[in-house]
């Protein structure tokens, strides 16, 4: 991609795709909130993207002397992997099962909330460039 979007577009996409993953996981456990023996879990990327955005803050990290080391931290927003989380319901199921409705239901709310700000910001970028170029022609 050319440096003519702003890494906020990449940073904006990688957030937007982790929200359609979430999103994904967050209905799998209520369609699954009569399933016996069923874990929910969830979605986890906000302290590894918390961690490249704060990249103003002097860290220590780790120094990789040969290309096919490991890397312990994420470098670039490309790096950074969603990490799936067993969710533990505070009163488990008498089936096993350990989808809490109620915090799921809350959870995709704020998921999809989350998402439209995203869809919207990312319009208001389209929307900047588009005047960027249309009062450059004149």
């Amino acid at each position: 991609m050319s440096e003519l979007f702003s890494s906020s577009f990449k940073i904006i996409e990688k957030v937007l795709d982790f929200c359609q993953l979430r999103h994904n996981l967050l209905t799998a456990n209520i369609a699954n909130a009569e399933t016996p023996n069923y874990k929910a879990y969830d979605l986890s990327f906000k302290q590894q993207l918390k961690q490249i955005l704060d990249r103003t803050q002097p860290q220590i990290n780790p120094v990789r002397t040969d290309p096919k080391h490991m890397s312990l931290t994420a470098q670039t927003i490309e790096d950074v992997k969603p990490t799936f989380v067993q969710i533990s319901s505070p009163i488990p199921g008498l089936d096993g099962n350990t989808v809490d409705i109620d915090y799921q239901m809350s959870q995709l709310a704020e998921n999809t909330m989350q998402y439209q700000v995203l869809v919207q910001t990312m319009i208001k970028k389209f929307a900047e460039l588009r005047t960027a170029i249309n009062e450059g022609r004149r």
